[in-house]
């Protein structure tokens, strides 16, 4: 298995392997059957207070920066992913089932920053994202929040 073809699973499998910059990856996770695809790996940040969300290794699945790309997508766009990796994206909803379908293997982390510079944080402890039969439906446990200026 290798960090550039494509055959490690995640963003926590890349890092295990060696690799402890953040960047675009090739992954392949258990199950996904259409060959690697990139996803952003953010391996440094970290979020303070949150033991259920410490540590590094986090798959990037979306990212608004300025508003320039639109977010108000049909099924089809949110399903396959749209945007640019380095910049603003959805990773796609397909990718995301098959990257959280393993119970208990993947954590939630959002950052957010408000117009005024006030940054929050939440994290879930366990995150899975169903299957399109049944519509992508989001399951998550063990919520912690904060904010802090």
């Amino acid at each position: 298995m290798s960090i550039v073809d494509g055959s490690l699973i995640d963003c926590h499998a890349i890092y295990t392997a060696g690799c402890m910059m953040s960047g675009i990856y090739k992954i392949t996770p258990n199950g996904w059957t259409e060959g690697p695809f990139e996803a952003y790996c953010d391996m440094e940040t970290t979020v303070p207070n949150f033991n259920s969300c410490k540590g590094r290794r986090w798959t990037v699945f979306q990212r608004c920066v300025n508003g320039s790309v639109d977010f108000n997508r049909n099924w089809t766009s949110y399903k396959d992913g749209f945007g640019q990796l380095d910049h603003e994206f959805w990773l796609g909803n397909e990718k995301l089932h098959y990257l959280t379908k393993e119970p208990g293997t993947y954590r939630l982390r959002i950052d957010l920053v408000s117009n005024s510079g006030t940054t929050y944080h939440a994290c879930y402890k366990e995150i899975n994202i169903k299957e399109e039969g049944e519509k992508y439906e989001l399951h998550a446990s063990g919520f912690h929040g904060t904010n802090s200026k």
